[in-house]
């Protein structure tokens, strides 16, 4: 009996010897995986490549929040971020950086043009001979147009889906390096309506066929939604909370020739809960209260309305008729400017009037000086505004820490004059110099 009870007490000691031998192996074997582990992930970090440091120093900032010009300014630059700003005194800049000479000049954010067409045909003739292959490569040359003078994004308001498409998912997939793209895709209109006929335009009737619209503007890719009237309130609803429901962005055509009672129509787009309405076109101040109410933004295009009534492209009946003149775009321009209606920049040059690229931009701007505002209000509208109006004031639109690196170096004070925006001395977009006449570390 005995000698069974130290049999048994040798077996259980042998169990718990055995027991602390596996766990003292499978503690080594644990801490030698996470010790290798550690190894290869610090091995991995060091074989990846850090992202590029620039810093642009010693110019005068203007940073598009509408703040004071800092001059003597740094802003580094880590990857495709803004990684700090602020005076020369303040930043520390690390040994690696490229440094971009910038004593002397102003620095300002890339613009953006918040109503284009890209894809749009040049004529009357070219519209019946077009092709998506040639739209796209025509809306190709204008986006690299734009970033040659410091425009770095822009909102299309309505082109053909498969340009559209190519363009933004080639830029995807690194095939091109352009401004950036936020298109709307076709804009969504009734038939006969507003652009009926246009290349990038989708004609559909009642609220259901409209709200389908929508999901295939959305199925598409696309992230922002155009709508042109006539349109009912029911339509232009079901357009706007199937638009909210995807986490869309929804704008409207403001007026226009084929509108059957054009202050009823935007009305109807603003009450229905639009984001934005296009230009400045026989517009109430009924309208104009609701849109400071809602907070709508407008986009005037002002420079476009100004060409159309000089080359006589502007119908008798609304002028003869329904008292159309450039002076009513513009007093309507002050009226939304007197009621704090954030405004950005766009420019509409569809057709022949694509001939007004790139110029057409910084004479809207100059418009807007001209009408009133200020020059730093202008170049406000031209880029924060533009931001907040497609949404991504988190991301464009001003010079700041965390924000996206597209920013443009100009000679001239442009508080001064407008006149050397447009040929900027280097244009930084996505944290890379890609154009101007740096190469290396100065300018």
């Amino acid at each position: 009996m005995k000698n069974k009870k130290q049999h048994s007490k040798q077996a259980k000691l042998f169990i718990l010897v055995t027991l602390l031998l596996v766990l003292v192996i499978a503690s080594f074997a644990f801490s030698g995986l996470t010790t290798v582990a550690a190894t290869g992930t610090t091995a991995q970090k060091k074989d990846a490549p850090k992202p590029a440091l620039i810093a642009v120093v010693g110019g005068t900032l203007i940073d598009g929040t509408g703040k004071e010009p800092l001059p003597n300014s740094v802003i580094l630059i880590e990857g495709n971020k803004i990684k700090a700003v602020g005076p020369a005194t303040q930043i520390k800049i690390p040994k690696e950086a490229q440094k971009i000479e910038a004593t002397g000049k102003f620095i300002l954010p890339g613009f953006i043009d918040c109503h284009i067409h890209l894809g749009t045909e040049t004529s009357s003739l070219e519209y019946y001979r077009d092709s998506n292959s040639l739209a796209t490569l025509r809306a190709l040359q204008l986006m690299n147009n734009y970033l040659q003078c410091g425009v770095t994004a822009v909102r299309d308001v309505g082109s053909p889906v498969e340009t559209m498409q190519a363009l933004v998912r080639a830029q995807r997939n690194g095939y091109l390096d352009s401004i950036r793209l936020y298109p709307c895709g076709d804009l969504i209109t009734i038939t006969g309506g507003h652009a009926y006929s246009m290349h990038g335009a989708l004609a559909v009737n009642g609220p259901w066929e409209w709200r389908k619209a929508v999901r295939e503007m959305y199925a598409a890719g696309f992230k922002h939604i155009k709508i042109s009237p006539q349109f009912t309130l029911e339509e232009a609803r079901a357009a706007v909370e199937e638009a909210r429901t995807l986490g869309l962005h929804i704008t409207a055509h403001g007026g226009g020739g084929s509108d059957t009672i054009p202050p009823t129509m935007t009305n109807i787009a603003i009450k229905a809960g639009v984001e934005c309405i296009e230009h400045l076109n026989e517009m109430d101040d009924e309208a104009l209260d609701l849109m400071a109410e809602k907070g709508v933004f407008n986009v005037p295009t002002l420079q476009t309305y100004y060409a159309s009534y000089q080359r006589n492209d502007i119908s008798s009946f609304l002028i003869e008729k329904r008292g159309w003149s450039m002076a009513m775009h513009e007093t309507l321009f002050k009226k939304a400017y007197a009621r704090h209606i954030l405004m950005g920049i766009g420019t509409d040059a569809n057709g022949e009037y694509r001939e007004m690229y790139p110029g057409i931009y910084f004479d809207e701007m100059r418009y807007f000086v001209r009408l009133g505002m200020s020059p730093m209000e202008a170049i406000v509208c031209a880029t924060r505004n533009g931001a907040r109006i497609l949404g991504l004031e988190d991301e464009l639109g001003t010079i700041e820490a965390g924000k996206a690196a597209d920013l443009q170096i100009v000679r001239d004070n442009p508080l001064k004059s407008f006149d050397n925006l447009g040929h900027p001395e280097l244009v930084i977009l996505r944290g890379k110099l890609t154009w101007g006449r740096a190469s290396g570390s100065s300018l």
